[in-house]
């Protein structure tokens, strides 16, 4: 009797078993049971797992479908005691294919980067990061890579140096200034690296060396021609004009530079010469007290001795239309000149009337006559 009720009971099973599976399919443990139909398919590393590893205990209905029910240490493999801290559900970052494939889903990020990025959970900073406290999410912004991080340079007024090396982040380009400066000293904004203002203070010297067209401001086109250090005439550092250009042993040359370009040139009433600006000028400290060398001048006196360029007729001089050379035969005074009666005949009293020439003396005979009229000679009077 006992036997028989086993053979039922086994007999019962087994045709609740043919009414409850559908046909067995591909994915099936090694009992033959589709486990598809469980709304839960043994996919990836679930499918080589044995029954009872999550049936514990020969129970099949009510067992757990989330990773952590089962991976929790006990029942199957849970995180590991270097796991990176999270509340996160395992399958933000691991799927079925293994532990080891993994991908972090930055969209549920909880709490600072460094908790993982701290070069063992996950990377960290590398040896040529920028030396910094501040948390990793101050400068990266982008969850897919670390590249485009931006440093706040907020409260940063010194030190430049630490990073701007060229190598932790942009230093001196190949043409800045030859100087052992802190970067802080001209750079005030840490914007941009233009606007930066060179402090001058306690240069006295080699202005060449920055000053040369490419690194600073060098000589303009029309600068005087020389050799001469910049510091020889500029004698401010915070402006190229007041210079004073030094002359010394300078004798010759001076329109090379004295060409109303690059210095003061021949002003508009200067006397019409193509002589050099020294055969006049002896002094290299001032234009006055120039000397025409007159050697060689036999005419024209007049374009200059006009009252404007050089001294010309003073008011008592005889009314004549004659070139100066006609009665002044010295270049080097006005006086002992000597009137060319030749050809005067007439008007005598215009230049002999006691003030321009000598006139009649006071013994002279009462008379209207003009002169002429009883001197025939214009180089005596008797």
């Amino acid at each position: 009797m006992h036997a028989t009720r086993k053979i039922v009971s086994l007999l019962l099973v087994l045709a609740a078993i043919a009414i409850v599976s559908p046909p067995v399919s591909a994915q099936q443990s090694t009992s033959g049971f589709d486990h598809t139909r469980t709304g839960f398919p043994l996919n990836g590393m679930h499918s080589g797992v044995e029954c009872a590893a999550c049936h514990t205990g020969g129970r099949f209905s009510g067992t757990p479908r989330m990773c952590a029910a089962c991976h929790d240490g006990t029942t199957a493999s849970g995180k590991s005691a270097g796991h990176p801290p999270t509340s996160n559900a395992c399958a933000s970052c691991h799927s079925i294919s293994g532990w080891d494939k993994t991908r972090y889903d930055h969209r549920e990020a909880k709490g600072a980067c460094v908790s993982c990025h701290n070069g063992s959970h996950a990377q960290g900073k590398h040896n040529g990061h920028i030396a910094t406290t501040a948390p990793c999410e101050t400068c990266h912004t982008n969850t897919t890579t670390f590249a485009t991080a931006r440093f706040d340079h907020a409260g940063i007024t010194s030190g430049c140096a630490s990073c701007h090396n060229g190598s932790t982040a942009t230093g001196k380009s190949a043409n800045h200034i030859a100087t052992t400066a802190p970067c802080e000293s001209c750079h005030k904004t840490t914007t941009t690296f233009s606007g930066a203002s060179f402090s001058h203070a306690g240069i006295t010297s080699g202005c060449a060396s920055c000053h040369n067209g490419s690194t600073a401001t060098g000589k303009s086109a029309n600068h005087i021609a020389t050799t001469a250090p910049c510091e020889s005439c500029h004698k401010t550092t915070t402006t190229f004009s007041g210079a004073s250009f030094s002359h010394a042993g300078i004798t010759s040359g001076c329109a090379s530079c004295h060409n109303g370009s690059s210095a003061p040139g021949k002003p508009n009433g200067h006397v019409a010469t193509t002589a050099p600006c020294e055969s006049c000028h002896k002094s290299t400290s001032t234009f006055s007290g120039a000397k025409f060398s007159h050697a060689g001048i036999t005419s024209g006196c007049a374009s200059c001795h006009n009252g404007s360029t050089a001294p010309g007729k003073p008011n008592g001089h005889l009314p004549t239309s004659q070139t100066c050379e006609t009665c002044h035969r010295s270049t080097s005074t006005f006086s002992g000149a000597s009137m060319n009666h030749t050809g005067i005949v007439s008007g005598c009293a215009n230049c002999h009337n006691g003030t321009f020439a000598e006139g009649k003396p006071n013994d002279h005979p009462r008379t209207s006559a003009p002169c002429e009229s009883c001197h025939k000679s214009t180089r005596s009077w008797d």
